[in-house]
């Protein structure tokens, strides 16, 4: 390969020597200019340090990008433009627009949408190898272990990937599975043991077909009554809380019924909720949740029996107990509420 020699230094003397025998001293003034690389001492700079050479990190830089770039890819890319221009302000005008080539991509680079065109950085690239044929060999190597590095880590990052998505999908089956409703069900006269949800607060969604009195009593760990959440005479549908109180756990519910009933049992997420941006309507015997702020709310009843609501919030509290229909105004508080009803409800907050 043709070297090119760099300029040697330029020095002037100039002695001054005063007459009358007196000496004025001598002044040396020297005078360098830039010495330019040679071809071979450019890629000399750019390869040294093999898979972590200044040519290397561009292209790692480069091609590495995501189709979101981040602020950790711009901030590679703006490290190896800075490397590459350090190699390109001593290289002479052969070397310095193929460096700068590269240059110009890597400024180029910016968080968002990946703009780097790789036909571009790959063109640049290979004039860089055809200027450096003595270090080519050894790069194309170390690139091809790179790739293959790569290629293993993605493997394993796609592998850990499916391996958390497995997971994650047995984990929401299991935890489908848990929140599945529990059904019982049966005809006439039962004590039929439960599995919960888990422990405190539980909801029965309870149905009955009969002509006579159909009640529902949970009995603790020692078959003793704690509870009556239906007692009704004739046909019946309608969803109750239990275990709301700091009490035993139920462990199985008391039927009395003429004719076939079911009870599903269900989490106290799954209750319908309401914001107080739209009134909350039902009928019947019902469990819900309010979610918003303290309010005044208008609850009416159309039925003709008895009327309660009660909420569970930071204290359990019995807003309402009367007979048939009803219209008036109670204090609305975040959390849990039930209704006994035998007609139409609303609650619309103020």
């Amino acid at each position: 390969m043709k070297k090119m020699f760099a300029a040697g230094s330029l020095a002037a003397v100039l002695a001054l020597t005063a007459c009358g025998g007196s000496d004025e001293g001598t002044s040396v003034v020297a005078v360098t200019t830039p010495s330019l690389f040679t071809v071979n001492q450019s890629c000399e700079q750019l390869f040294i340090k093999g898979d972590e050479g200044r040519l290397m990190k561009a292209i790692r830089a480069l091609t590495g990008l995501p189709a979101e770039v981040t602020i950790t890819n711009v901030t590679s890319a703006v490290i190896a433009a800075g490397d590459l221009e350090f190699v390109s302000g001593t290289a002479n005008e052969e070397m310095k627009p193929l460096i700068e080539a590269l240059v110009s991509p890597l400024k180029a680079v910016a968080p968002g949408p990946n703009t780097v065109q790789p036909a571009e950085v790959e063109a640049a690239e290979s004039r860089i190898l055809d200027a450096c044929p003595a270090q080519a060999k050894d790069y194309e190597d170390d690139k091809a272990v790179e790739v293959a590095r790569a290629k293993a880590e993605a493997d394993i990052a796609a592998r850990k990937a499916a391996e958390a998505a497995s997971a994650k999908a047995a984990a929401d089956a299991a935890t489908a599975a848990a929140a599945a409703p529990k059904e019982y069900s049966g005809a006439g006269d039962d004590i039929v043991s439960i599995t919960k949800h888990g422990t405190g607060a539980q909801v029965a969604i309870i149905q009955h077909t009969g002509s006579s009195n159909f009640a529902v009593h949970t009995l603790d760990s020692t078959m003793d009554t704690t509870d009556l959440l239906v007692n009704e005479i004739g046909n019946y549908s309608g969803t109750v809380l239990f275990d709301a109180r700091d009490r035993d756990e139920t462990k199985a519910l008391r039927i009395t019924a003429s004719g076939p009933w079911t009870v599903k049992l269900v989490p106290l997420t799954s209750v319908r909720s309401f914001d107080g941006s739209a009134p909350m309507t039902g009928r019947g015997d019902d469990v819900f949740a309010y979610t918003g702020s303290a309010k005044p709310a208008t609850f009416t009843h159309d039925g003709s029996s008895n009327i309660a609501v009660k909420s569970y919030g930071t204290r359990t509290s019995l807003l309402i107990n009367e007979i048939g229909a009803y219209t008036g105004t109670v204090v609305w508080s975040p959390g849990f509420y039930t209704v006994t009803a035998d007609g139409n409800w609303s609650a619309t907050l103020k």
